[in-house]
């Protein structure tokens, strides 16, 4: 079967609407009056690309781009279609499976809880059909130990969403069009996709190499978050007390090869409030923390989540203008996180000024090392200022490395992933865990990126050919206490998936509390995870 994908180009000009056509294989361009389109076709042993480019006669602002492409579903053993973001459930499926989303939650469900802030929900369509699942920027078939690997080739110019029809052996990609109006005389790639067949990681290598994207380099990490032990209720006295059980267990261990982090989670401050640590929590602020995790040999690592503020903050109430408004001049909510999240506008140049100081205060003058950036996806909410989802998406990821000093490593979270690649040195590759296995059953019949032990244990799994190759891969923490609602078997299943597939290997269990069956399956854990050979 060919796979050589069929384009379409439609967009507005001179009062009139056009469309262009080009059917597979076409490579001279097509001129019209408004505009010029070519593709561009090249191969090598393994794979094949074809670009859509175009030049401009006049003003033109392109309305959508896509392409349908012939691809052996019928057949295929397996189905994976990469999730929006971090959060959302990306697994090997039968491409006759049908998809979850938010069609049967009653929308004053939605809108109270703003469920559909954390995923694709408000600018993707919805189809529950089965053999119509839906993905963005990358995506597979497989048949036994070989794929057939498709995908976008530069998502920064704007997200690319994949869709399945089982039932006519196709699958169609929707490419964001430019948010800007295209000036007379530009010449600019609109689409671009890639095929690849080979083993797994070997296609995905070969796909991150045919975009130019190398991972950043690091160790694998060895550590504790605050998050899962106490949720927000930190302080000082807690945090000392759980560092010192950590360096309890970890001084005597060889983690030669590995990163060791103690990372302080969310509950230090108001979210938006970053430059101001709960004076009753933290009298001394959060610098000597760092600089006691530090001195031990430990790398500190800290919470933030830059692009998202909550509507009992400071900042929300002094900087109104601050915050990313819909047509109705409402806040625009990201979810129903803390007193309520809101999306700031990572375009207003005092935010990204506001976001500067805080990355670069937590770094330079506290001393972490590490950053674990969440709810990134805040950033492209809505198209504005010129640039589509996927450009507001980049250039914010960018603005995040540009305001800290080298050598500090990002741990990021709740992003779009594909923007992530080769942005940052480690990624969260599925949703939260929870202190059970898949959470009441009410919710399991919400969004695609709601907290699950299962689903996450099923994403660690699903996105393992990322580890190595877009980042190393963080699967959350695992748990050996036994006060969480998790069988031996589930807790054994979460460690081990955690070490044989992720490049984070982190718990939040109060280690100084172990007792020797618990520090005897760590410190194995620790060893099988430092030597691993990828």
């Amino acid at each position: 079967m060919s796979l050589a994908p069929s384009f379409r180009v439609r967009y507005e000009a001179k009062g009139g609407l056009y469309e262009v056509c080009l059917p597979a294989g076409m490579g001279d361009p097509m001129s019209l009056l408004p505009i010029d389109v070519r593709v561009v076709h090249a191969a090598g042993e393994t794979w094949e690309s074809w670009r859509l480019v175009a030049t401009t006669r006049c003003q033109v602002r392109v309305t959508s781009v896509c392409a349908t492409m012939p691809c052996e579903l019928r057949h295929a053993e397996a189905l994976f279609l990469n999730g929006y973001n971090s959060w959302t459930d990306s697994v090997e499926r039968s491409p006759w499976a049908g998809m979850r989303g938010l069609h049967g939650v009653p929308r004053a469900v939605v809108g109270k809880w703003a469920l559909d802030g954390s995923g694709d929900y408000r600018f993707t369509k919805e189809d529950a059909r089965p053999g119509h699942q839906h993905g963005f920027g990358y995506g597979y078939t497989r048949n036994g130990g070989r794929v057939t690997l498709f995908g976008s080739l530069g998502e920064d110019t704007g997200f690319t969403t994949l869709r399945e029809d089982a039932w006519h052996n196709m699958m169609e990609f929707q490419k964001e069009p430019p948010a800007r109006l295209l000036e007379q005389g530009e010449t600019l790639e609109l689409f671009s996709l890639a095929v690849i067949r080979d083993e797994l990681g070997q296609a995905f290598s070969t796909y991150m190499d045919l975009q130019g994207i190398a991972r950043r380099p690091a160790e694998r990490a060895v550590g504790f978050s605050s998050w899962y032990r106490h949720y927000g209720q930190i302080d000082a006295t807690c945090l000392a007390r759980d560092f010192a059980g950590f360096r309890a267990v970890l001084d005597g261990l060889d983690t030669q090869g590995c990163a060791r982090v103690f990372q302080i989670d969310d509950g230090y401050a108001k979210v938006g409030n970053w430059l101001q640590p709960d004076g009753l929590r933290f009298p001394e602020g959060l610098a000597p923390l760092a600089s006691s995790i530090r001195a031990a040999g430990y790398v500190p690592g800290l919470w933030m989540a830059p692009f998202v503020c909550e509507r009992e903050s400071d900042l929300f109430r002094s900087h109104p203008d601050w915050v990313m408004r819909d047509e109705a001049g409402e806040p625009i909510a990201t979810g129903s996180h803390w007193s309520g999240g809101v999306a700031l506008d990572t375009r207003n140049p005092d935010v990204r000024a506001y976001v500067a100081s805080c990355l670069g205060t937590a770094t330079r003058e506290w001393g972490f090392s590490l950053l674990k950036l969440d709810f990134l996806y805040a950033a492209c909410m809505v198209p504005h200022d010129g640039l589509n989802r996927g450009q507001l998406m980049a250039d914010a990821l960018d603005l995040l490395r540009a305001s800290v000093p080298a050598g500090v490593a990002f741990d990021l979270c709740g992003v779009p992933l594909v923007s992530a690649f080769g942005r940052c040195e480690y990624c969260r590759v599925g949703c939260d865990v929870g202190l059970d296995w898949d959470d009441k059953p009410y919710m399991r019949m919400l969004h695609r990126e709601r907290v699950s032990t299962k689903n996450s244990l099923a994403n660690t799994l699903g996105r393992a050919h990322l580890n190595g190759r877009a980042f190393l891969n963080d699967p959350d923490v695992f748990f050996l206490r036994s006060d969480v609602r998790l069988t031996p078997s589930q807790r054994e299943d979460l460690l081990a998936a955690d070490v044989a597939c992720g490049g984070v290997l982190f718990t939040s269990d109060d280690m100084g509390e172990w007792g020797q069956d618990q520090l005897l399956r760590y410190r194995s854990a620790v060893r099988a995870f430092c030597s691993r050979k990828d």
